[in-house]
């Protein structure tokens, strides 16, 4: 049997600056047999909530989905999948509100970068990769080792992690939630439903929580 790959591209149109999206088949065409899409609204048009979407791909796999989707009965329903495509056929309202999706997004994950370098230079254990595209911040924190206020040592990413969810209240992703080592200081901080100004208090806040360790 033929082994096909299923390519999420959710976050393909949220790209910033120079950066460009590319995908399986457009580097390598003859991989367009066995390649299935999926895509969908949640992220790109900011409808977490619709969960509308859809794949495409080669015949025999995409009847075969077609054919299960039929009996699960778990479908986003029919008005929101006729307004979506009524509005995906808009091309000039959609190319007009992902300029303005991009700009908003892309303005937020520089101010959280650029709060996280500020601390950075400032000699804190953190650090950030610049963003390019999707909604997410890739982050370091390294905390292993500091003593907590009460005197304990905070030993592990978990740790770490609770600490400042606890102290600077923010919730961050550890990167081992997506496979890496257990040991891995690298998070994941999304700016989905922060707001310009979110930025300048969460570096407040984690820099306060920051200057209670020793």
């Amino acid at each position: 049997k033929p082994l096909y790959l299923m390519y999420d591209q959710i976050y393909s149109l949220l790209t910033f600056g120079d950066t460009e999206h590319f995908d399986p088949v457009s580097l390598r065409p003859e991989l367009r047999p066995y390649t299935i899409f999926i895509d969908g609204i949640s992220k790109s048009l900011a409808a977490t909530g619709v969960r509308v979407g859809w794949a495409f791909g080669p015949r025999k796999p995409i009847d075969r989905m077609k054919s299960i989707l039929g009996h699960v009965g778990a479908w986003a329903p029919r008005p929101e999948q006729v307004a979506t495509g009524r509005f995906l056929a808009k091309t000039n309202a959609v190319s007009d509100y992902l300029q303005w999706i991009r700009n908003e997004v892309s303005q937020r994950l520089d101010a959280f970068y650029n709060g996280f370098i500020a601390l950075n230079k400032a000699g804190y254990p953190i650090n950030a990769i610049v963003p390019k595209a999707a909604i997410y911040l890739t982050v370091q924190i390294d905390l292993k080792g500091r003593k907590r206020p009460d005197g304990t040592v905070i030993k592990n990413t978990e740790e770490t992690t609770a600490y400042i969810l606890d102290e600077a209240h923010i919730a961050l992703v550890p990167f081992y939630a997506f496979g890496s080592d257990h040991n891995s200081t690298w998070y994941r901080l999304s700016v989905g439903t922060t707001a310009m100004g979110d930025a300048e208090k969460a570096m407040e806040s984690l820099k306060k929580a920051l200057d209670k360790l020793s």
